[in-house]
């Protein structure tokens, strides 16, 4: 992917949405209200090769998330957030060990809890996370958690005692994830992230970053680190011990889903392009329209913010089709309409691109399971 791959895309595909559409024999049904985005299909299978190389099945694996083993044996397949965190739930329980067995040495499941129980406690988010400092260094000498303040800047640093356990990195994404999402929970915002910090090269997935940490990304750092600005660090914990135990019921589900940003230019593109009919998509002039402002004027904003008008909208057509077709019931030809494209071959030719099969083949491999 070139560098329209590294935009702030987000992929806020129908959170909210509930609409009606008509079945073959005319009757009304209604899309339930659900996370529409979807994430590379990379995460599950660095999983599922964790998980092999633990000695645990497979395929037990596979049915506890429902995903279709020939599915993820396209490079460029997506899942749903949904998958993904049923695919940790059932590591969690098949192994014991809520690190999924990349450290020297575990962490029972169990201990997130344990920590968010001590912080939901906690007055400001400054008390929170040096609870948490505190707590990791009580229960593991795998991970050490650091938060150092740099003038006007905290450094939260995640660093593995013996990170060879951990060769695609998938500890460390998952954890400097859950370490910027959970804290931005207690304190009731989303934390503005001003850059992310990676102690290994840029991997193949990259572009997927940009939704899993919204903020300036660079690699090849001494350490794994989340910075943002220090004045944070006095905003009150706002969460109570009640929502907690509804968000740890949840968990880890929220830290996949995606989160509700402060509003870019982008984010307003993406908006109106998530919000128009199923049928039809906007093009570039509708939404300079809708803004009063000049098709010109909309390509410098995006590109300002290293982004794009066909990107944008091409992404959320994928995850808009991807989501129709898991429908059991949906045809291609619905989905292609659905997806707002008049004519099917053109639908089948876009999505081969997105996910290297055809929509039937997606279909014939996402069902293969059920």
């Amino acid at each position: 992917m070139d560098k329209m791959g590294h935009t702030y895309v987000i992929i806020k595909l129908l959170l909210v949405y509930k609409k009606a559409m008509t079945n073959k024999n005319g009757q009304n049904r209604t899309v339930s209200s659900e996370v529409k985005h979807t994430v590379a299909s990379h995460f599950a299978r660095c999983m599922l090769r964790n998980a092999s190389s633990l000695g645990i099945n497979e395929q037990t694996l596979l049915k506890a998330a429902q995903l279709s083993p020939s599915l993820l044996r396209e490079p460029q397949s997506r899942i749903s957030p949904q998958q993904l965190a049923m695919l940790h739930r059932a590591m969690w329980e098949e192994y014991d060990d809520e690190l999924f067995g990349l450290t020297k040495t575990p962490m029972k499941v169990g201990i997130f809890q344990l920590i968010a129980e001590r912080m939901i406690m906690c007055e400001t988010l400054l008390d929170a996370l040096v609870e948490a400092k505190r707590f990791y260094r009580l229960v593991s000498n795998s991970i050490t958690f650091e938060l150092t303040t740099v003038g006007d800047r905290v450094q939260l640093s995640i660093v593995l005692t013996d990170p060879e356990f951990d060769p695609e990195h998938m500890l460390v994404e998952f954890l400097l994830l859950v370490w910027h999402r959970f804290p931005s929970w207690l304190v009731g915002e989303v934390i503005p992230l001003q850059e992310v910090h990676f102690a290994y090269s840029a991997p193949e997935h990259k572009e997927e970053y940009s939704l899993l940490y919204p903020g300036p990304c660079h690699f090849n750092k001494p350490k794994n680190m989340l910075i943002w600005h220090a004045d944070s660090l006095k905003w009150p914990v706002r969460r109570n011990a009640k929502q907690l135990k509804q968000y740890l019921k949840q968990v880890p589900l929220p830290w996949f889903s995606k989160q509700h940003y402060a509003e870019s230019f982008t984010d307003r593109v993406v908006n109106m392009l998530v919000e128009s009919p199923e049928s039809t998509f906007l093009s570039l002039e509708d939404v300079a329209k809708k803004i009063h402002v000049t098709p010109r004027t909309v390509r410098r904003k995006l590109k300002e913010e290293n982004s794009c008008f066909k990107q944008l909208k091409d992404n959320v057509r994928r995850d808009r089709a991807i989501y129709w077709l898991s429908l059991e019931n949906m045809t291609v030809a619905e989905a292609s309409r659905y997806s707002g494209y008049s004519e099917p071959s053109a639908f089948v030719r876009a999505f081969r691109q997105w996910t290297g099969i055809t929509p039937g083949d997606y279909r014939k491999r996402l069902f293969n399971i059920r």
